[in-house]
């Protein structure tokens, strides 16, 4: 079994809100080039770095994107796609939340586990909701 890691649960895990041995333990822990992107946007650097390594440490397959998005995907590290799933995703989050800044992100990296049926794990009620509509797997743990 494969689980994707959504970026919220690196940063739990640093808080102490989640532990290691919280997730799943059957399987293998895959991330895209959004989540490291998105961690590594943290202005604080010491807290960067150390969202780094837990990134580091968790990650053990790092995969593709499903979608290209101007400005967000990096060559080598996405495929072109057709886009279907991640533009009904990105609607689905932006019609829950009123067009959250990172939906563009969440929308792709849920799109990453749903074609390749994985289970997404995440703290975001929203995208947990929006993958349970459209039939992909989730393991959700409430925001504390």
């Amino acid at each position: 079994m494969r689980y994707v890691v959504d970026t919220c649960i690196f940063n739990k895990l640093l808080e102490g809100v989640l532990d290691l041995a919280d997730l799943p333990s059957n399987g293998e822990y895959c991330a895209t080039h959004i989540q490291k992107d998105e961690l590594n946007q943290t202005k604080d650097k010491i807290k960067r770095e150390r969202l780094s390594s837990v990134f580091e440490k968790v990650t053990q397959i790092h995969l593709l994107t499903e979608t290209t998005a101007i400005g967000i995907s990096k060559i080598g590290n996405c495929r072109l796609g057709d886009g279907v799933s991640y533009i009904d995703i990105r609607a689905r989050l932006d019609k829950r939340n009123k067009g959250k800044h990172n939906n563009i992100q969440d929308a792709m990296i849920a799109e990453v586990a749903f074609k390749n049926n994985y289970t997404l794990l995440t703290t975001d009620k929203d995208l947990a909701h929006v993958m349970i509509d459209i039939g992909g797997r989730v393991t959700y743990w409430p925001s504390q």
